[in-house]
């Protein structure tokens, strides 16, 4: 320790230095190898104190990376690639860590990634690392985050100067702020070919259990994937959209509410898919951020709220139970209110509360089938059936937001297939109950213009008929025939045989008539016994005398509808106009009186059974 002192204190001097030889002797010059080692040592340390004390760059460029999983090699194969191998994860519980403080971070704290395994993020940050070489600069990758809806997301890399490359995506940012506007974050890694880059992704999400995986993909297998993806999206869409439209139409034609509500229903439905699939931010509002998060909690909310009106509407639970529709109607109420408040506040226990109402609403509205089809509801059968998809397809992303499911293909379009296979299941059982109800106020509206034993127009629409037949003879001389029938044994086969081989008798005349007519042709009843048959033109008189042959013999034919092979009797009057007559189309009425007369004549005595009648 002495020679080490005295030799430090004289250093500079070589003559000190030999009186200090001198001085100390034989014994301490002995120990002079070690102080030439320690002067060895130092010379070795002061360059790498220099390289110590250079710029980050010289670090970056000449220092080898920290230890870490083996880094992907991105070669011929275009994706995508599974990169869970070399991915290892760090949640930052503060929030606070920046991506410097990350990369020095030893590698205990980063774990290997689960997949399947979901995690509460907020409030803090989710860490993830990994290592990744391009080998063919022909391709260009991309590293895809496969979940739409995410709030924040960020990708760090160092590039070949040391400079930190940083892209950022998510619900928070604009969709022109993204790398590449997208459903999902989609990010630009490295492009320099043989070189070992170390990424890392920092990721928040409030709320909602995290545990999508990103995978790296080329440029052309993302575009095609891309372009499929969007294109089924679209298809679900459009049929949503037509579905809207023709619930409204039918709701404005049968004034019914069973279709409003479902128009509602489909709106809700439909808005909530745009919001879980990104296509509401991509489409709808991309410079309006901050609607992504209001839509993905607020509308699923009002989805199931719309749903149980719907159900609500068709079944009438009311009919059955007083408690079930005051707690449908209490549910419905509640599921908005509840809604706003966690959008304009919102917590983890609003969270938890919409899941919970979310899961109330579908047992009510579950109870309120259950109690319909019980009842004998002929309506609630596919109503039921066309639920049974959605609420099956419902369980995934409630399992995903408790965290005991991960996010998916299942998660993710679900919902949308199930939508896809109800829709046609409830148009059809909606137009069953509309037209069922609506079937005695048709008939209703009917008896004005049809007759209700035989189905033909009713004398008054015949009128109306001839009026426009004679106005077009006027206009453009175009000659009809008018033929009126009478069965003449109507009295004897009610005499004889009661009413209703009358009424058949009726119905069997009617159609002998329709079968002679065209489709042009009106055929009507117009007395108790008498038909008639406006024959438009142009028509000669020597074929309306035919067809008068026709109804003729077709009434002679027998049938088994009858009794004793008895048959029909015709006597028909024909009235034949060829535009030139001097008939106004406001003598109409008259006419069909005047021809009334005439076939009431025939039966007085006459044995001819066609009479022309001159107008």
């Amino acid at each position: 320790m002495k020679i080490f002192q005295r030799f430090t204190c004289q250093f500079m001097s070589p003559a000190s230095f030999c009186r200090a030889v001198q001085a100390t002797g034989m014994r301490e010059l002995s120990r002079l190898p070690g102080l030439l080692g320690l002067l060895a040592l130092s010379a070795l340390l002061l360059p790498l104190l220099l390289l110590g004390s250079s710029p980050a760059r010289a670090q970056a460029d000449n220092l080898p990376l920290p230890p870490g999983p083996a880094a992907v090699r991105l070669g011929a194969d275009r994706g995508p690639v599974n990169i869970d191998a070399a991915l290892g994860v760090f949640l930052d519980n503060g929030g606070q860590l920046r991506v410097d403080d990350i990369e020095i971070a030893e590698d205990a704290r980063f774990t290997p990634v689960r997949r399947g395994e979901s995690q509460l993020i907020d409030p803090g940050t989710l860490w993830m690392r990994f290592n990744a070489v391009v080998q063919d600069p022909a391709i260009h990758w991309r590293l895809v985050l496969p979940m739409s809806g995410v709030d924040s997301i960020a990708l760090y890399f160092r590039d070949s100067s040391g400079q930190w490359v940083r892209q950022q995506a998510g619900d928070h940012f604009n969709m022109s702020s993204w790398p590449q506007e997208g459903r999902h974050p989609v990010f630009s890694i490295s492009h320099e070919t043989g070189r070992d880059v170390r990424y890392f992704l920092e990721i928040r999400h409030a709320r909602v259990p995290f545990s999508a995986i990103p995978q790296v993909v080329s440029d052309t297998r993302l575009a095609v994937a891309t372009q499929s993806e969007h294109m089924l999206l679209g298809v679900y869409f459009g049929l949503a959209g037509l579905a809207i439209v023709l619930a409204l139409a039918n709701a404005v034609a049968f004034r019914d509410l069973g279709f409003t509500s479902y128009a509602v229903y489909i709106t809700m439905f439909a808005g909530t898919q745009g919001a879980f699939t990104g296509v509401a931010g991509l489409y709808w509002w991309p410079e309006w951020p901050a609607l992504n998060n209001a839509a993905i909690f607020l509308l699923p909310v009002c989805g199931a709220s719309a749903a149980i009106w719907f159900v609500r509407t068709v079944t009438t639970p009311r009919k059955f139970s007083r408690a079930l529709d005051w707690l449908t109607l209490g549910v419905m109420a509640l599921l908005p209110v509840v809604g706003v408040i966690d959008m304009l506040f919102p917590t983890l226990d609003s969270f938890a509360m919409i899941n919970t109402l979310i899961s109330a609403g579908m047992f009510v509205l579950l109870m309120t089938l259950g109690v319909a089809l019980v009842e004998g509801d002929r309506h609630a059968r596919w109503i039921s059936l066309g639920f049974l998809p959605v609420l099956l397809a419902t369980l995934f992303p409630l399992l995903r937001n408790l965290g005991w499911m991960s996010t998916g293909f299942l998660t993710e379009y679900a919902m949308i297939l199930a939508s896809a296979i109800e829709a046609p299941i409830l148009f059809y059982g909606l137009h069953r109950r509309v037209s069922q109800r609506s079937e005695p106020r048709a008939r209703v509206t009917a008896l004005r213009t049809t007759d209700p034993l035989t189905g033909l127009h009713t004398g008054p629409v015949l009128v109306d008929k001839l009026r426009q037949a004679l106005d077009t003879a006027g206009r453009y001389p175009q000659p009809f025939a008018l033929l009126l029938v009478n069965l003449t044994n109507l009295s004897q086969l009610q005499s004889q045989y009661g009413r209703e081989v009358a009424d058949r008798s009726m119905v069997m005349a009617a159609a002998r008539l329709r079968a002679v007519a065209r489709p042009a042709d009106t055929v009507a009843r117009v007395g108790d016994s008498q038909f008639g048959l406006l024959l438009e033109g142009p028509i000669s008189a020597p074929d309306a005398n035919a067809v008068a042959t026709k109804i003729l013999a077709s009434g002679l034919r027998q049938s088994s509808q009858l009794p004793d092979a008895e048959t029909l009797a015709f006597h028909i009057a024909i009235g034949h106009l060829s535009g030139n007559d001097g008939v106004a189309p406001g003598d109409a009425g008259a006419c069909l009186a005047h021809m009334l007369q005439a076939l009431k004549d025939m039966n007085d005595g006459s044995r001819k059974a066609i009479r022309l009648v001159k107008l």
